[in-house]
């Protein structure tokens, strides 16, 4: 709840100061009448649009004096894809281009930004290393596999091409150590360096509330070696991340905005599911924390506020075993709390929790407690048995229809086991992690 307070507190106050800067070009065969040159933030690896203007009849263009956000990566694009990127520095008052041909980056010329000379400096060392590459790749397809002399030869070449890259960016570096390209290619080597240490070690090497670095693909990467490097073997150790993360990134309003917006984009796409639940649980639900999100991750959360924390859960139709259908606030009548256990019958890792929850319904049931185990299977006979073989004590439901059960899209389970626990009004109270983490709510629940 502190911490939540503390982003509602911090995205209410007063945005930065910004920096006037302007960014002017122009294009030596303009591009077709109406087009428009737009400047794009970055945040991570994502980007939105924060300025656009029309292209002159003389093919040049003014964006500004503009209000940026501060130092770091941008982007002009001329249209959806074509794009090239910039960097916009307060020290540096003007950035000036000049385009000679399409795409963009493949035609640029830096004529005014020294940060931007280095950038696309380091560019063009990186695009000869990539051509290389590819040419190498291309004689290997070529050649027989067994010609180990010539694949020798390739080898050092490609070696050669990566040595000169490297070569260019170590020397742009020296020249220039306190530029924010040489703080940015700084971070993104600490980081290589410390991911065997552990995320603490990631935190001191990288600021996650250093909205600079914000603007950087680097900042994706800080969060992404930050979570490798927990070597999770419980899924409460990947809450307890993010939580952390969420905390470092919170002395500046919009890394902690992105870091929550962020988290929850990661783990909606690679779960586990119930970090993306607790992430959405503890820092978004029963408040608008007045985070900006596109659309579809507003309706993504939404449907995740649906069943989180603190809201009714839906009155849902539990289906037996002969096709009878209770209503699952008929099922809790005279009960103080339900538990939800969505499992499968050939899940090991559900195998694991059934004892504990057995326990705990025979410890409790006495005293209120009531148990749905809700069963995705498609298999009557694996039902049976796992009933039989788990001995499990407190009534199974299942619709036989696996991952198709009403049940569990109605609750949004993504994952068996999953444990939802709900009051005698549905009102979701807890999503324990196992049946350890249930015990423990249990005790506090009954004094």
């Amino acid at each position: 709840m502190l911490l939540r307070t503390v982003l509602l507190l911090q995205l209410l106050l007063p945005a930065l100061t910004l920096h006037a800067q302007r960014v002017t070009g122009g294009f030596s065969a303009p591009p077709p009448p109406g087009a428009y040159i737009r400047l794009l933030e970055t945040r991570g690896t994502s980007h939105r649009v924060i300025d656009s203007v029309a292209i002159g009849p003389d093919g040049r263009f003014v964006i500004g004096p503009a209000a940026i956000p501060g130092e770091g990566f941008y982007q002009l694009a001329l249209g959806d894809q074509d794009r090239i990127d910039l960097i916009l520095v307060p020290t540096e008052p003007e950035v000036n281009l000049l385009f000679d041909g399409l795409p963009l980056q493949h035609h640029v010329q830096v004529l005014t930004s020294a940060e931007n000379q280095r950038l696309w400096r380091y560019k063009a060392a990186s695009r000869e290393a990539q051509t290389v590459q590819e040419a190498v790749a291309r004689e290997k397809d070529a050649i027989d596999p067994l010609d180990h002399r010539r694949i020798m030869s390739l080898d050092s070449v490609e070696r050669a091409a990566l040595a000169r890259k490297d070569a260019v960016l170590q020397a742009i570096v020296a020249e220039a150590p306190r530029s924010y390209f040489s703080r940015v290619v700084a971070a993104s080597t600490a980081l290589d360096r410390e991911i065997e240490g552990g995320p603490m070690a990631v935190a001191r090497v990288f600021d996650l509330s250093d909205p600079g670095m914000l603007r950087s693909s680097v900042y994706d990467k800080a969060v992404m070696v930050f979570l490798q490097s927990v070597n999770a073997i419980h899924e409460e150790q990947l809450a307890n991340a993010a939580d952390t993360l969420i905390r470092l990134a919170s002395r500046d309003t919009a890394c902690m905005a992105y870091m929550v917006e962020h988290l929850i984009d990661l783990f909606s796409v690679y779960g586990p599911q119930t970090v993306l639940q607790h992430i959405v649980d503890r820092y978004l639900a029963g408040e608008d924390p007045r985070i900006p999100m596109s659309s579809a991750l507003r309706t993504k959360v939404a449907d995740l506020l649906a069943v989180s924390i603190g809201a009714i859960g839906v009155d849902v139709d539990l289906t037996d075993t002969t096709g009878a259908k209770t209503r699952l606030s008929r099922f809790a009548e005279g009960s103080r709390y339900v538990l939800l256990f969505f499992y499968s019958s050939t899940c090991d890792h559900c195998h694991k929790q059934m004892p504990g929850v057995n326990d705990l319904y025979r410890r409790y049931g006495d005293r209120g407690l009531r148990v749905a185990g809700i069963a995705l299977d498609d298999d009557r006979g694996e039902f049976r048995r796992n009933l039989v073989d788990r001995a499990l004590a407190f009534p199974c439901f299942s619709e036989f229809n696996a991952w198709g059960s009403s049940v569990a899209k109605a609750y949004a389970v993504k994952a068996t086991p999953t444990l939802i626990l709900l009051d005698s009004d549905r009102r979701i109270v807890a999503k324990p992690y196992d049946a350890e983490a249930l015990r423990e709510e249990l005790v506090r629940l009954y004094p």
